[in-house]
């Protein structure tokens, strides 16, 4: 009798279907893509900015330990989510936050967004964005940026940048339109003045709301009020926005820096395009198309259709660090390709609303934590169809109807 071959199964816990990705390596690579937008930040703001990001980041990762030890848990420190949840909050943090605020916001993300769901992979919202949220409401004088990126080593350099470039841009404009530019004038004007060291104002955001202050009188002696100079998208307020010499949080300085970041993340298949295109594409839409109000007076008056600032609204803010390192959250987004377009377009049309009708600012923060909560809804909207389930479900209600 021949001698029966022994085959040797050997069973092992499930993922059986590896990839050499790891989640320390993800963090790393998002960590590595966040960088060169922070470090401008420290640049052109000074090296007070340090103090946001030392602090929230330091109180992640003690939190993360802490929490860790009493459930009687591994620690996690070494997979880099928290040192990553504490650079994303100190991005969407303004310069000046104190350091125990920034230290707040860090235990709050830990503690209350993050571990008190389950810790990594069990959030519902975004650690970060929740506890900037937090800190909004609870503290929104701290949290206010008011200050403008002029007091680091690369502040001057970042303005005289962005001003030659809007020249530079407005003067080719003159001569297509035959007119000149008088915002940019009179802005390369005041910004160029060597005596300037610090300027402090609102964000480009919050003046899209101002009132509008500029008489204009006509040849019959009418008088109107012209658009606050935002609503302009004059070159200045373009390149501003872009390139540095806006105020607003550590993550928002710098757009371009931002989008080199995300094109890094994209390429190394970290995140997703779909969600970062669908996510711009709408807010410039809309934004372009949608009428801006604004304050005359007592009144409330509004812009065009189709004749918005969209380039403002791109690169203002914080829609590109929203779009490149929050909405793409591998937690907190929608698992199907159908979801996750869906899900970029819905943070897009919140964010332009709260924008334009909310009052507020400043969208992105509101909108992804909004549709952070939609997600659980979309994945079972757009599930794919699982072949041969429902011929096998009526087969086996056939088979018992005819056994009775």
């Amino acid at each position: 009798m021949a001698e029966e071959a022994t085959i040797l199964f050997n069973v092992n816990n499930s993922p059986h279907v590896r990839h050499k990705d790891t989640t320390s390596g993800i963090m790393f690579r998002v960590c590595l893509a966040l960088a060169p937008a922070l470090i401008w930040a420290v640049l052109v703001f000074g090296w007070r900015a340090l103090v946001p990001i030392v602090a929230s980041v330091a109180a992640c990762v003690v939190t993360e330990s802490i929490i860790m030890w009493w459930r009687g848990r591994p620690n996690s420190i070494s997979d880099g989510s928290a040192i990553v949840t504490g650079l994303l909050l100190a991005a969407v943090s303004p310069s000046n936050l104190p350091w125990w605020a920034a230290a707040l916001g860090g235990v709050f993300a830990i503690a209350i967004a993050k571990q008190a769901f389950g810790g990594l992979g069990h959030n519902i919202w975004n650690p970060a964005l929740l506890a900037r949220a937090f800190l909004q409401v609870s503290m929104p004088d701290r949290m206010m940026s008011g200050d403008w990126p002029h007091l680091g080593v690369a502040g001057n350099w970042a303005r005289n940048l962005s001003y030659d470039l809007s020249g530079t841009f407005a003067a080719i404009a003159e001569r297509i339109r035959g007119s000149a530019d008088a915002v940019t004038q009179a802005g390369t004007a005041i910004m160029n003045d060597g005596g300037v060291e610090v300027v402090t104002g609102a964000t480009v955001m919050a003046r899209m709301h101002q009132p509008a202050a500029a008489q204009i009188v006509d040849a019959a002696g009418n008088v109107s009020f012209g658009v606050p100079a935002a609503l302009n998208q004059s070159w200045a307020t373009v390149f501003n926005t872009w390139f540095g010499n806006e105020g607003g949080s550590l993550g928002e300085v710098s757009a371009i820096l931002l989008i080199v970041g995300g094109l890094y993340l994209i390429a190394k298949n970290i995140v997703k395009w779909d969600i970062p295109v669908f996510y711009i594409a709408t807010v410039a839409v809309l934004g372009f198309v949608l009428p801006h109000p604004y304050k005359v007076g007592d009144i409330t008056a509004y812009t065009a259709w189709f004749n918005g600032p969209w380039l403002v609204h791109v690169g203002g803010g914080g829609l590109m660090l929203g779009a490149f390192f929050m909405a793409t959250d591998m937690v907190t987004k929608p698992l199907t390709t159908k979801g996750r377009r869906i899900f970029a377009v819905g943070c897009g049309c919140i964010t332009i609303m709260i924008r334009l009708f909310a009052g507020y600012p400043e969208g992105v923060c509101y909108a992804i934590l909004f549709m952070n909560t939609c997600v659980p809804f979309i994945d079972s909207m757009t599930k794919p169809k699982v072949f041969g389930k429902a011929e096998a479900v009526a087969a086996a209600a056939a088979k018992a109807k005819a056994g009775k």
